[in-house]
C-alpha cells in the first residue's frame, strides 16, 4: 500500500513544485561538491580525508559513494530526475553558477580566500544554496572565522523546529533526530541557517552532525543505524527546499 501511494502521488508533486526547478527537469539534479584548501583543525588534527581511498582532502570526506547513494534514494523517493554524475568544483570555478546547490563538507578545516568568498557571496545573492556538513565541537570557529569572510553582517541563526525544511517533504524533528557524527549523542546536533535579505534560506549549516557519513553507509557501522535514515531523509528535504525557494 506505501509502494502504490508512493506512485500515484508523484504526478502531483511534480504539479507543485515551482517554476525555480523546472530547469533539473531537462537535465536532472547534479550533486555538487567543493573542493577547498585544507587548514589544521584543532578538533580534528591534521590528516587527509577518506574520499577517493583516503587521498583526498577534508573535503572529499564520503566521497564518492555519499553522492551516488544520496542521488539513488532522491530518484526513488521523489521521483525528481538526476544527473548520476556528481561533480567536484572549487568557488572561484564560474560553473557554480549553473548549479543551485552546492556541498561543502568538514569546515573546521576549510580555508577560504578573498576571491573564493567573493565568488561564494555572489552566487549566494544570486539565489544558490550551500549546504555545510561534518564538524563538531571547536570546529565551529573555523567555519565561523571562514563564513564571516563571505557575509561580515550576517550572522548564523538557529533553525527552529517548525520551520518548513524539515516538513517539506518529510516530517523530521530535528531535536529527535540522530547525529551521525561519530562520538555524539542524538541531543548534541544543531542546524543553523544564514538568511538573505528577504528571508531567503542561503546557507544551511548541520553542526555536531555529518549526514553525508550517513549517505556513505547507510547499512554500515552500527553508530550509523538509526542516523543513516534521517540522514538521507534530511538530505531530500534540504535539496527539495533549496529548488523551490
Amino acid at each position: 500500500m506505501r509502494k502504490l501511494i508512493l506512485i500515484f502521488s508523484l504526478p502531483l508533486f511534480y504539479f507543485l513544485l515551482p517554476e525555480q526547478a523546472a530547469a533539473q527537469y531537462d537535465h536532472g539534479f547534479r550533486f555538487i561538491r567543493i573542493k577547498y584548501t585544507d587548514t589544521p583543525s584543532e578538533w580534528s588534527g591534521r590528516g587527509f580525508g577518506r574520499g577517493r581511498g583516503g587521498r583526498g582532502g577534508f573535503w572529499s570526506h564520503d566521497y564518492p559513494t555519499a553522492e551516488y547513494n544520496l542521488l539513488e534514494a532522491i530518484e526513488r523517493t521523489t521521483g525528481l530526475r538526476v544527473n548520476d554524475q556528481p561533480l567536484i568544483l572549487t568557488l572561484t570555478d564560474e560553473r557554480i553558477f549553473e548549479y543551485p546547490i552546492l556541498y561543502l563538507c568538514e569546515p573546521g578545516h576549510w580555508a577560504l580566500d578573498a576571491e573564493e568568498a567573493k565568488n561564494l557571496r555572489k552566487y549566494l545573492h544570486r539565489g544558490g544554496f550551500i549546504l555545510f556538513d561534518d564538524f563538531a565541537g571547536r570546529d565551529w570557529n573555523n567555519f565561523y572565522f571562514n563564513i564571516k569572510q563571505v557575509f561580515p553582517n550576517k550572522e548564523p541563526v538557529m533553525l527552529q523546529p517548525d520551520h518548513a525544511v524539515w516538513s517539506i517533504f518529510y516530517d523530521i524533528d530535528p531535536i529527535e533526530a540522530a547525529s551521525a557524527k561519530w562520538g555524539l549523542s542524538r541531543y548534541d546536533d544543531e542546524y543553523y541557517g544564514i538568511f538573505d535579505d528577504k528571508g531567503r534560506l542561503m546557507c544551511l549549516i548541520c553542526y555536531n552532525q555529518d549526514i553525508g557519513d550517513g549517505w556513505e553507509h547507510p547499512f554500515g557501522r552500527r553508530v550509523l543505524a538509526e542516523a543513516s535514515t534521517v540522514s538521507f531523509q534530511m538530505g531530500i528535504n534540504f535539496i527539495i527546499y533549496a529548488l523551490t525557494h
